[in-house]
This record gives C-alpha cells, sequence and structure tokens, in this order.
C-alpha cells in the first residue's frame, strides 16, 4: 500500500519536510511516492514561479507584496495532467496520502468524488501554526476541511500544543551543546529570502563564526573570520526528478575561492542538516522547514524579519516554547550570547525526548491497512 505525498516548490518547507517523511516511512518499509504540484501546473505558469523565486530573494518586500495579491491556483493547472495522474491513482489503489500543500486540495476532492470519501486517507500536514497562505487560499474558497481530512499542526496551534515531530536520520544523537563549534548557520529559507544578509557584519562583531548559505549568483564575502559559503545548485528545481524518477533533497556544495562549487545531496536528509547539528543556532526567518529541522536537532533559532503573518505565528509559538527568540531580542538582552542559545538547546532535547516521531505516529493510526503484517505481529 503506497502512501502518496504531494509537497509544492512554492517553498522549501513544504518540500523537504516531505522527503523527511518519505524516508522515515521507507526505513519502516512503508512504499511510497512524493509527487510535487508544479508538475500539474502549466508550463508558462511554472516558469513565472521561477521568475518569483528570482524576484523574491532580489526584494524582500516584493515577497511580502505577493501574499497581499488574492490567487486563485486553479487556473494554472493543467487538467489534462490532473485527469492522468487521477485515473493513475484510481488504477493503482491510492488511498493513503499526506499533503503538505493547500494546492493539492483541489485534486483531492476530484479524487474523492472518484472514488468516494470512505476509501481515502489524507493526512494534512501542517507546517506552520497559522495557515499560510496557500491554506488560507483553499479555506477561503472551500471552507473548513477537518471534516474530510486528518490535520496535523506539526508544531500546534492556538487550541493545541505541539505533540509530534519530523525526525531526521543524522538527529540522533544530538550534539551537545559543549561539543557543538562556536558557529552560526544563516540563511533565508529555501528562496534566499529576508534580512540575513544584513546581519552578517554584525554577527562578525560577536565573534562568531558563520556558514552563510548563497543564492543563485550571490558572490562569496571574506574568510578572514572563519566565515564559509555554501550554495544550493542553482539548476536545480524541486519539479525535477532524478535517474530513478525520484525527487531529491538539494544538492549543496561549499563556495571556495578559485574552486569549482562540488555539489552533494543525501538520500535521506538534506545536507543543511550537517551543518545545523553542528552550530549553536540557526539565524534565519521562521520558516517551517526550518522550525522543523531545528526540533528534530535540537538547535535554537534566532529569528529575523518573517515572510507574511504565518512566519510571523511561528517565531512567537516557537519562543513560547522557549525553543528560538528574535534576533532583536537576542542582541538587547543578552548582547547576542551563548548561555541563552544553550538553555533554548537544552529545552529542545528535552521537549524531543516527550515527542513520538510523525512517520511513527502515522504508522500506528494506518497499522491494519498499510502494513497488515506488522499489525498481527504487533502486542
Amino acid at each position: 500500500m503506497t502512501v502518496t505525498i504531494l509537497c509544492s516548490g512554492f517553498g522549501l518547507g513544504f518540500y523537504t519536510p516531505g522527503l523527511l517523511v518519505e524516508a522515515s516511512l521507507n526505513r519502516m518499509g512503508i512504499p511510497t511516492e512524493v509527487l510535487v504540484f508544479e508538475n500539474v501546473m502549466q508550463s508558462d505558469q511554472l516558469q513565472k514561479v521561477d521568475k518569483s523565486r528570482q524576484a523574491y530573494h532580489a526584494d524582500f518586500s516584493v515577497a511580502l507584496m505577493s501574499q497581499r495579491i488574492p490567487q486563485d491556483i486553479r487556473k494554472s493547472m493543467d487538467d489534462e495532467q490532473i485527469v492522468t495522474l487521477l485515473q493513475q491513482w484510481e488504477a493503482e489503489g491510492r488511498k493513503h496520502f499526506i499533503c503538505l500543500s493547500g494546492h493539492w486540495i483541489y485534486i483531492l476532492d476530484r479524487y474523492r468524488e472518484q472514488i468516494g470519501e470512505a476509501n481515502l486517507h489524507v493526512d494534512l500536514l501542517y507546517l506552520d501554526v497559522i495557515d499560510s497562505p496557500s491554506w488560507k487560499s483553499v479555506r477561503k474558497r472551500l471552507g473548513q476541511l477537518h471534516e474530510s481530512y486528518h490535520e496535523v499542526w506539526l508544531f500546534g496551534h492556538d487550541q493545541q500544543e505541539m505533540y509530534t515531530y519530523i525526525d531526521i536520520p543524522l538527529s540522533d544523537p544530538v550534539i551537545p551543546y559543549s561539543q557543538r563549534q562556536h558557529r552560526l548557520l544563516v540563511h533565508g529559507g529555501g528562496w534566499g529570502m529576508g534580512t540575513y544578509r544584513e546581519r552578517i557584519a554584525e554577527l562578525e562583531q560577536v565573534g562568531y563564526g558563520l556558514d552563510i548559505i548563497l543564492y543563485d549568483q550571490d558572490e562569496r564575502g571574506s574568510s578572514d573570520q572563519g566565515q564559509r559559503y555554501y550554495r544550493m545548485n542553482p539548476e536545480w528545481r524541486t519539479w525535477q526528478q532524478n535517474e530513478e524518477g525520484k525527487h531529491t533533497f538539494p544538492p549543496l556544495g561549499e563556495v571556495q575561492v578559485d574552486q569549482a562549487v562540488q555539489y552533494e545531496s543525501r538520500s535521506e536528509y538534506h545536507i543543511l542538516c550537517e551543518i545545523e547539528r553542528n552550530v549553536q543556532a540557526i539565524v534565519s526567518k521562521p520558516g517551517g522547514g526550518t522550525l522543523a529541522d531545528s526540533f528534530a536537532l535540537s538547535t535554537p533559532i534566532i529569528f529575523l524579519e518573517p515572510f507574511g503573518e504565518h512566519e510571523a505565528r511561528n517565531a512567537s509559538q516557537w519562543e513560547k516554547y522557549g525553543f528560538g527568540l528574535s534576533y532583536e531580542r537576542w542582541m538587547s538582552e543578552y548582547g547576542g550570547g551563548t548561555d541563552i542559545l544553550e538553555q533554548m538547546h537544552q529545552q529542545l532535547v528535552q521537549a524531543r525526548q516527550q515527542f513520538p516521531a510523525y512517520a511513527d505516529e502515522y504508522i500506528q493510526r494506518h497499522m491494519q491497512l498499510l502494513h497488515p503484517t506488522m499489525a498481527k505481529g504487533t502486542p
């Protein structure tokens, strides 16, 4: 019984967590397939997504403005491809889905009508504390979703505390704070958005070594204080597949002087995790993918300006849990010091010990349908 994981490339927070879930289910013997929404879009609309990504990186105000413009994603869909996809699902008996993007709901609703509601088992896996734009848009047009779908708020929400997380194989054992490098990871999320570049000089003055993520054709800066620079392969796209027909984690490589970048990709996690687990904190906007990594690797976040209301609420929730802090408060109240980072690290370690991983929790709910032989052997 294949679990179909529905992702989107509109942000890596709707993509890499889906691949992490896939890796977890595969380790437990559950077959999966990851699909990316852009592959059912019209080709001209796909080109617009790429142009938007470049514009948002160049000017964060453009990205913020785009959230205020109402959009109906259905106008971008390729109906012929969708019909073919739904026929394939029905022929293969697809019934189990994990959906990370609201854009897929229109397609899932069509499939529900096609095969009957009782035959469909769908988790809506929310990577934000409140609706991100894709979920807000679909809820505005279709109403509430909880009666037809099983909702999982990964980080909790107003009426529910956090109770599960996405595990990463690299996260065990967690590297103790005392063994971590005196370094920070600085980035702007999957599309390189936000104010991270404006904070680099101040972070260097405080005395941290910095691991900085570059985007597209960004130039590397100085390395006189131990700065390291990395770049995601600018030719890679979420909707592309490898020679095995599978979607992959973003290829990443270190950018060194007068050397070609050697891009690498791992099969069970994204390479950024290898950096995140060794640093004292992540300095970034509060995107869902960053929060997921933060919790799994017990690495606190210093929050930069959020991308919209949903990320602002993510930051508030993480701060309420004691897992993160705004950049301004970290500097003004703690002088950019490490004691508060260690305190947040310890709180992350303790919290992670209390929660089951999402893949474990998912299999427990669907044990009999997904893995009958496993169910029979369970006490």
